[in-house]
């Protein structure tokens, strides 16, 4: 690793440390791996390898560590990468970052992923998504999920012509409205409802965890000013006599 790379893996130690429910699984040279628990108690396992010019001949750009999130309900899901694991399509905004700095963003964007939900409607998805769906889904993308029919080309909606589907835009998106009607059995107006019941069950959720928050605080400060009070009466008493 590079003096950079070096620092940066220091910071992710030091976020691991302080910060519940994150483990470190592996850190090598060539290999990093780390799991985290977020508020909605869904678990997230953070992968990096790198990868050398010598030995990958397709390594794309200056980027020498790839990075992958797989997500599950349960933490057993993500530690073996079973049927009921998937893939996120998340990356840090800044890809030249050191690899640890990289990762720190992805964990600390994980750890609060119910806040962090609110902004990206894939994690969202994913977060309400039932367990036993996660098992006909492989990767939430942005813009749509990929499921393993999709993939196997074993339905006519989905012919697996992706090259040319990645230029056409349109009907990337009529085939998502495809495989809500077909697969998931709703229609796009169902699913838009259904997005919108997922950002209100996400929100309230959130004002919940905010109300809690803030009767906790807000009795923090009570006690502490009761106790300031009893002893400015305790001093006055005792100046008195």
């Amino acid at each position: 690793m590079s003096e950079p790379e070096i620092r940066s893996v220091d910071l992710l130690l030091s976020v691991a440390k302080d910060t519940p429910n994150v483990n470190i699984i592996m850190l090598t040279n060539e290999a990093i791996k780390v799991r985290v628990q977020g508020e909605s108690r869904r678990w997230y396992q953070i992968e990096s390898q790198y990868h050398s010019s010598e030995t990958d001949i397709f390594m794309a750009g200056p980027t020498e560590w790839s990075l992958s999130v797989t997500a599950g309900r349960w933490q057993n899901d993500v530690a073996v990468e079973n049927n009921y694991s998937v893939s996120l399509c998340l990356h840090s905004k800044n890809q030249n970052l050191p690899i640890g700095d990289r990762i720190v963003s992805l964990v600390l964007a994980l750890y609060n992923d119910i806040k962090t939900a609110l902004k990206i409607p894939m994690l969202a998805q994913f977060i309400v998504c039932h367990r036993d769906m996660l098992k006909e889904i492989v990767i939430f993308q942005d813009t749509m999920i990929v499921t393993e029919d999709m993939i196997d080309g074993g339905s006519e909606e989905f012919p697996g012509e992706w090259d040319e589907m990645d230029n056409h835009e349109e009907e990337e998106m009529e085939m998502y409205e495809s495989f809500e009607r077909d697969v998931i059995g709703v229609s796009s107006n169902e699913m838009a409802a259904l997005h919108q019941s997922w950002e209100d069950e996400i929100q309230e959720f959130t004002d919940l965890q905010n109300q809690v928050i803030e009767n906790a605080t807000e009795k923090g400060e009570k006690e502490e000013q009761e106790l300031i009070d009893f002893w400015g009466f305790m001093t006055d008493k005792v100046l008195d006599k």
